[in-house]
């Protein structure tokens, strides 16, 4: 079954990247392939355990992440994006907040690709 994929900037990067291979469409899958194993060995290997969130810390992620571009400042400042949500008391902010600052960058990504956005 032959598959249709989106290129979408970072894939045209890529594609470009490999390009002077003899055999581009083989070089450009072969690296997206390469690249899609290395993600799973870094959110396998740095995110044994997430913590658990509670149904309002569920909300306020929910929050903090509909409709936002998943990228490396969203990433680094997810812990600080809480704290502005509306959703849930101050208290809840902070202690998510709380969770998220002592997580990796592998583990936050682990994090947003649980729930599932």
């Amino acid at each position: 079954m032959k598959r249709t994929i989106y290129m979408s900037e970072p894939l045209e990067r890529l594609a470009d990247e490999t390009r002077g291979n003899s055999r581009r469409t083989s070089g450009f899958s072969r690296r997206l392939g390469e690249i899609v194993e290395r993600y799973q060995i870094i959110l396998d290997l740095d995110t044994p355990e997430l913590p658990q969130l509670n149904d309002v810390e569920l909300q306020i992620m929910g929050e903090v992440l509909s409709g936002a571009v998943i990228d490396r400042r969203k990433i680094r400042g997810l812990h600080l994006d809480v704290l502005d949500a509306t959703v849930g008391s101050d208290a809840d902010r902070k202690q998510l907040s709380a969770k998220i600052e002592g997580m990796t960058a592998g583990q936050r990504l682990a994090l947003v690709e649980s729930l599932g956005l």
